[in-house]
């Protein structure tokens, strides 16, 4: 494809005009090769090869005018990957998927006028950070916060009631997390809020105040009728309405939309509250209300874009230039070929190697040195290499800096790096080792319900990948049990995965998560070793304070189980 083809115009008016200038040029040398004398003495006396060297380097001059123009019309071809740093909002979007979501005071359902709000919302968002959370008992991280809308609007399919096993509705408990994982980002943030409006005892009110404190400001579409509807059930084999969901004492379930709640959430964080509409005018004024807060800098994103070829024609333009310059009129004298002939290939071999080689060169071997420094775990030496071969179309200088991020425990910048390498445009190995990746970043700042989604999205990309697989399960088993918090000298990695390094100069480095090797036990030494009695009266002594402690649990009173909740839609 062409930049701008209009020069393909120019080009062809260009040529006929320089044409016409050599034939009108061809013809007035006749003329005056006429007035000189006779036609065939005259022809005697020029050299035989000089009428057609003279054509020849007419035609290489006008051939080179028509690659000029060519190279202004700016060819393309090829994409290339183009790291930006832009300034941005980042806002999360909070969709109610519980079981109340199911009534149909809004037709044809709430859920199906939540998707359609949130797909809406998302097109009024480009340009901004937007991660979608879906929640009913627990939340449920969907995407985190990127500035690739397009993604995030795939994810439109899987929301659905049911999507979140845990039933209930806890809005309070969605707003904490949303909150969780905004408070690393600078700037203006927002938080919208999809639902009914139903909460079940998770204190959505003191949320709301801790966004307040947090500058975070909650937009809301309540969704539904204050007057309510029952929830329909539906038979699991026919599908077919069954009847209404009930209570335990046997009375239908009336579903109201909450709006007090809401309201009084969007006033205490200065956001707004709407309730949906069939034109969906709230969204667009949320979204002008989100375009007017303060933007961040520093966020880093990744686009693609054709490669510029210009330089290709403009070399060949040069080059036949340069013959048309050293071709001569006439056959040269013999003493003078050589040297003809070693000027010329001088300048061709100086035209076919040109500065961009040289420089393409540079950053391969400083892409291999800091390969070398990473081995080395001078990690900071290498991430400055990296940051020399760095050019845009080749990820491999990037993906190895999000490592060296990574061995530096600098774990939140490499899990925004890999984030960056996760372009669906990009092929499906490297963005399934990016996934794995985040994933492991996410897991060391212990934020583990992000890590879930960024292990499914590499299974997903590679099922056959063990590790990855390995990885989304202790992630979910975390996420459900958080783990005790480690030691400040506890080092080791569970999510350790090795990459394939075969060819350093070809491959990403897919290192992240290695640690070093363990180190050796320290041996002990004859005068170090411990006798057979001191070992029993030590053993005696653990026993009886073990036995002491046994006596004192059993005194302690266990706390009582709390009853699951009542509510499930």
């Amino acid at each position: 494809m062409l930049r701008d083809p209009a020069y393909l115009l120019w080009l062809l008016a260009a040529c006929g005009a320089a044409a016409a200038l050599f034939i009108r040029a061809a013809g007035r040398r006749r003329a005056l090769t006429a007035l000189l004398g006779d036609e065939g003495t005259l022809a005697r006396l020029i050299p035989p090869e000089a009428p057609a060297r003279r054509r020849l380097k007419a035609v290489l001059q006008v051939t080179a005018l028509a690659l000029l123009f060519l190279a202004l019309a700016g060819p393309q071809w090829g994409v290339e990957l183009v790291t930006t740093r832009a300034s941005t909002r980042h806002v999360i979007v909070l969709v109610d998927v519980s079981y109340s979501m199911t009534a149909q005071d809004v037709k044809p359902n709430r859920m199906a006028k939540a998707k359609s709000e949130l797909s809406l919302l998302l097109e009024r968002l480009r340009g901004d950070g937007v991660g979608v959370m879906a929640f009913a008992g627990q939340p449920f991280l969907l995407s985190p916060v990127t500035p690739d809308i397009d993604a995030a609007k795939q994810l439109l399919g899987t929301l659905e009631v049911g999507v979140v096993p845990e039933p209930g509705t806890a809005i309070g408990r969605a707003l904490r997390a949303a909150l969780a994982c905004l408070q690393r980002y600078q700037g203006g943030k927002a938080i919208v809020l999809l639902t009914d409006g139903e909460d079940h005892r998770t204190d959505p009110l003191g949320a709301a105040d801790a966004a307040a404190a947090a500058g975070v400001r909650v937009f809301s579409i309540g969704i539904g009728s204050p007057e309510g509807e029952p929830l329909p059930m539906k038979d699991a084999a026919s599908g077919a309405m069954s009847g209404y969901k009930k209570d335990k004492s046997g009375a239908t379930i009336i579903s109201r939309l909450g709006e007090e709640t809401l309201r009084e959430m969007a006033s205490r964080t200065k956001g707004a509250y709407y309730r949906a509409t069939a034109s969906e005018d709230e969204v667009a004024e949320i979204a002008k209300q989100i375009s007017e807060l303060d933007r961040s800098l520093g966020t880093e994103g990744s686009s693609q874009r054709y490669k510029n070829r210009f330089l290709y024609p403009l070399a060949a333009a040069l080059l036949l230039l340069l013959l048309e310059l050293l071709l001569p009129a006439t056959e040269a004298a013999p003493s003078r070929r050589p040297l003809a002939r070693a000027a010329g290939a001088a300048a061709l071999l100086a035209l076919l190697l040109p500065a961009g080689r040289a420089e393409a060169l540079g950053r391969e071997a400083a892409l291999r040195k800091g390969n070398k420094l990473y081995d080395a775990r001078r990690y900071e030496e290498a991430m400055a290499r990296y940051k020399e071969a760095a050019k845009p179309g080749d990820v491999r200088p990037f993906f190895n800096s999000a490592d060296a991020l990574y061995q530096l425990e600098a774990y939140d910048e490499a899990g925004d790096s890999f984030q960056a390498l996760t372009d669906p445009k990009l092929p499906k190995q490297l963005r399934s080792r990016a996934f794995y990746n985040q994933g492991n970043s996410l897991m060391k700042q212990q934020r583990y319900a992000e890590a879930v989604t960024a292990y499914r999205q590499a299974v997903t990309l590679a099922p056959d990948d063990a590790d990855a697989r390995h990885n989304l399960a202790a992630a979910l088993k975390f996420r459900k049990e958080p783990p005790p918090k480690k030691k400040p000298d506890d080092k080791k990695d569970p999510d350790k995965k090795d990459q394939d390094k075969k060819d350093p100069k070809d491959q990403p480095k897919g290192g992240a998560g290695q640690d070093p090797p363990p180190r050796p036990e320290p041996k002990t030494r004859p005068q170090d070793r411990m006798s057979k009695e001191d070992a029993q009266r030590l053993l005696r002594s653990a026993d009886e304070k073990e036995k002491a402690a046994q006596r004192q649990r059993q005194n302690v009173p266990q706390p009582s189980k709390a009853p699951p909740p009542v509510e499930d839609w």
